[in-house]
């Protein structure tokens, strides 16, 4: 069995997975766009709809 990590969000006010993007979270949990988010450094996520370089993905150890 796989738990997600989970982290209480001060700006929703609910319990977020951080095993997605912030900005699936952020869609998931009605952020308005360019709120401010305390967990950003947090989600581990990849977002496979954007073009990311590859040295990106090595430097952050994917």
């Amino acid at each position: 069995m796989f738990d997600s990590p989970i982290e209480p969000c001060p700006v929703c006010g609910q319990l977020v997975l951080l095993d997605q993007t912030r900005v699936e979270c952020a869609r998931e949990h009605g952020c308005p766009v360019g709120t401010p988010c305390p967990l950003q450094n947090y989600f581990t996520g990849i977002d496979f709809g954007v073009a990311v370089d590859k040295e990106a993905l090595r430097d952050k150890g994917y």
